[in-house]
């Protein structure tokens, strides 16, 4: 028996001795883990998977895909006319009623002569608003500017017409340090001031913004809206001027207003 069992053992040698040292390697484990032609069947197997898998993932994702685009495209749409829509009726809003909103009774001072001043101390002339103050370094002064000019141009069209400087800032804008300010500008300005409260409320009128920016060593500037606003003799509501129109073309709609209202 010990014999037998040491032929079988040597025989296992000999078949594994006999192997060709020059075959692949890869056809050699494939022998030894396969039997003959498995893995010719095993590959096809696995490119099927492969092509089912490709079959049924690429269809789903650009389904995906094409419906996610859709998605975003639809909600975005949807997000621009809601906007748009919005907007229109903010100015819809603004051009149907802001005329009747704007404006209305006030009392400040007049830092000229010291005496309380309200909308009816007005009431027998035109007169053209502006709300700044006097550490503003540009643009207040750019405004004033453009205001005398309007003012000097009405007076040669005998126009009476009157400017009002209303000032923000009233912690700095002391009566001396406005009568000192007016005498850059036209004479027919005039510089009025208050209490914190009588300046917020007349702003609040005229739906003017003012914000107070961050304090440096003492100093700040006050953010403002830059806007003439033109008032009848009655009190009422004219019309108001941006930044960006030119004096000529404020006169020429302060001639028309006028014109039209004379008729009535």
């Amino acid at each position: 028996m010990l014999s037998s069992l040491l032929r079988r053992t040597l025989k296992g040698r000999t078949i594994i001795h006999r192997s060709d040292p020059c075959r692949d390697i890869n056809k050699m484990n494939n022998n030894t883990i396969s039997a003959p032609g498995m893995m010719r069947r095993r590959t096809f197997a696995s490119a099927n998977k492969k092509q089912e898998m490709t079959a049924l993932s690429t269809p789903v994702s650009w389904k995906m895909l094409g419906l996610t685009t859709v998605l975003s495209f639809t909600a975005v749409s949807y997000y621009k006319i809601q906007h748009t829509e919005k907007i229109e009726a903010t100015n819809a809003k603004v051009t149907t009623t802001g005329t009747a909103m704007l404006g209305g009774p006030w009392t400040l001072i007049d830092t000229e002569t010291g005496d309380f001043v309200s909308d009816k101390s007005y009431s027998s002339t035109y007169t053209i608003l502006y709300f700044g103050f006097a550490h503003c370094p540009d643009i207040c002064p750019s405004e004033l500017r453009k205001l005398s000019k309007v003012l000097e141009s009405l007076e040669g069209k005998k126009i009476d017409c009157k400017g009002l400087f209303i000032t923000v800032d009233g912690a700095r804008d002391s009566v001396t340090n406005l009568r000192t300010y007016s005498k850059d500008f036209h004479p027919s300005i005039s510089y009025l001031t208050g209490t914190p409260k009588m300046v917020k409320d007349m702003a609040k009128l005229y739906r003017v913004y003012v914000s107070k920016a961050d304090e440096v060593d003492g100093d700040y500037l006050v953010d403002h809206s830059i806007v003439l606003y033109f008032v009848k003799k009655d009190g009422s509501f004219g019309e108001f001027f941006t930044q960006s129109m030119k004096a000529g073309d404020i006169v020429k709609k302060i001639e028309a207003i006028v014109k039209e209202d004379e008729k009535s």
